[in-house]
């Protein structure tokens, strides 16, 4: 019989690093893990990574640009046609504000020279961290440094993040090329 196992919200990893990992160099998959245990997984899909499949938290979600030509990028249940929530750059700068549901707004501030992206509140209070590593497979450190109502809430926001420094990275990669 299938249990479904009961995560305890990603607040409580305060004390702990969570880690993002690719297995395989040759799949677009990557896993966020808390001492060896999958809390969540982000699959790109589609031709030009327009679209992620996301689980967490027991969740399935769906991370995907609306428009080939835009930098806005829209979040809804898996299975579901509307978006609950939206990311948009402001203007040509990399950082953008994630308005959730009710209304609520988060920052995501990439430091692409700094090695960091940072998850904060409108009042600029960093909420999550996210440390890039260098390696041939994408790899990163996230620590979360305040409990938050809103991380509980919303954990792909923490995913989102790092499919932005993903592209980041990748964008970098291939201007210096």
């Amino acid at each position: 019989m299938n249990e479904i196992k009961i995560m305890k919200p990603l607040s409580d990893y305060s004390n702990e690093i969570l880690s993002f990992n690719q297995p395989s160099m040759f799949k677009r998959i990557h896993e966020l893990r808390a001492n060896g245990e999958l809390i969540g997984t982000l699959q790109n899909k589609g031709f030009f990574g327009m679209h992620w499949d996301v689980s967490i938290q027991n969740q399935n979600w769906e991370i995907y640009r609306p428009c080939l030509w835009k930098s806005a990028i829209d979040i809804r249940p898996a299975g579901y046609e509307m978006s609950v929530a939206n990311y948009t750059r402001k203007g040509f700068k990399s950082r953008g504000t994630v308005i959730l549901p009710k209304g609520e707004k988060l920052k995501i501030n990439p430091r692409l020279f700094k090695g960091f992206t940072e998850i904060t509140t409108e009042q600029d209070e960093c909420l999550v961290r996210i440390k890039t590593k260098m390696a041939l497979r994408d790899k990163a450190e996230v620590t979360i440094g305040k409990k938050s109502e809103l991380i509980n809430k919303y954990p792909w926001v923490i995913i989102l993040a790092y499919i932005i420094t993903l592209e980041q990275r990748h964008h970098a990669a291939h201007a210096s090329v």
